[in-house]
């Protein structure tokens, strides 16, 4: 009796060690108080168009491939956005089974936000060494279904947004490609570079936070796969400015001259009955406090959510140049 009387507390002190241990772990998604101070100090006092009613939007930055940094002050970004605009709660996490077909349902809008590689797959590259053959069915089975739930879920009329790496993100799958219109390549222009952006469409409402101006940034520039990011697609909203951008770290033919002549940045387009927005900026944390960005951010979510009308049909891009050249791209 009197054994089974020390058994107990050392039983329970060691449940209490755990319980104390996994309320001390940090938090990996928080950010300093200065950071918040400054995505705070970002924020867009009032929405592009009326709200109409307060959205459910999913956040999800699971990463199976490059993690970026800056996805916590991506996610506090969006978190205050929804707050300080009464546009949407946001249910951010980087578990794939929110993309079952009656969890998914409950949301309006789905932000990829710096996810990378094939983040609905319970396991991906090297975790699924060791698994059976049965394991490794069932780990193909369950994300081919997330991939048909998320796939439905834009087709029937919700919104599908991606920033930066959501670009990076499944470029190997056709339906996400039609979605998005993204499929990465590189990024020839890295995130200590600063570039200029053209604004395309000055009088677009998800391009007013530039007020009918370009910008310079100093951001990771993405290239993508050739048939992806067309204008004969997509309606076309941002794209890399030659006047003010070093062209030339994008010559890989070595013929002195850029490899592409447009590198689109962001846009948006349908799909089915829904909406998709895309931005690929938001490699560096302080794009999550430039209060145009950010801006442009929520003009792109309240059109991907259905309240902010907005003129998807793609339209061909033409660029003078301050050289006299005219780039085309359709």
């Amino acid at each position: 009796m009197k054994s089974l009387c020390l058994v107990l507390p050392l039983a329970a002190l060691t449940t209490a060690a755990i319980t104390f241990a996994q309320s001390a772990a940090p938090n990996p998604f928080a950010v300093s108080a200065d950071r918040m101070d400054k995505i705070k100090a970002a924020m867009p006092a009032v929405t592009p168009a009326p709200v109409k009613k307060k959205h459910e939007v999913l956040v999800f930055t699971k990463t199976t491939t490059f993690r970026h940094g800056s996805i916590p002050s991506g996610v506090e970004c969006m978190k205050q956005l929804g707050a300080k605009t009464g546009l949407f709660n946001v249910t951010h996490t980087e578990d794939p089974a929110v993309f079952e077909p009656d969890s998914l349902k409950k949301f309006d809008g789905v932000v990829f936000l710096n996810s990378t590689g094939t983040p609905l797959a319970d396991k991906s590259g090297e975790e699924r060494n060791g698994l059976s053959p049965e394991q490794q069915k069932e780990i193909e089975s369950s994300e081919n279904r997330r991939k048909d739930a998320l796939v439905a879920f834009v087709k029937g009329g919700k919104g599908l947004v991606g920033i930066h790496s959501g670009g990076d993100t499944y470029n190997d799958w056709k339906d996400y490609a039609e979605m998005m219109g993204t499929g990465f390549v590189e990024h020839p222009w890295n995130s200590g570079d600063t570039v200029r952006v053209k604004n395309l469409d000055p009088k677009h409402p998800l391009t007013a936070a530039f007020k009918g101006e370009g910008f310079t940034i100093k951001d990771e520039i993405y290239k993508f796969k050739p048939g992806r990011a067309l204008p004969s697609e997509r309606r076309m909203l941002l794209a890399l400015d030659p006047d003010g951008t070093d062209m030339m770290k994008d010559d890989k033919n070595k013929d002195g001259k850029p490899d592409r002549e447009l590198y689109p940045i962001a846009w948006l387009s349908t799909y089915g009955q829904g909406r998709s927005f895309y931005c690929s900026l938001g490699h560096n944390d302080e794009v999550f406090w430039n209060p145009m960005v950010v801006e442009h951010y929520l003009a792109g979510i309240q059109y991907a959510l259905g309240d902010l009308p907005a003129d998807a049909a793609p339209k061909p891009v033409a660029l003078l140049l301050k050289e006299g050249r005219l780039i085309a791209a359709h």
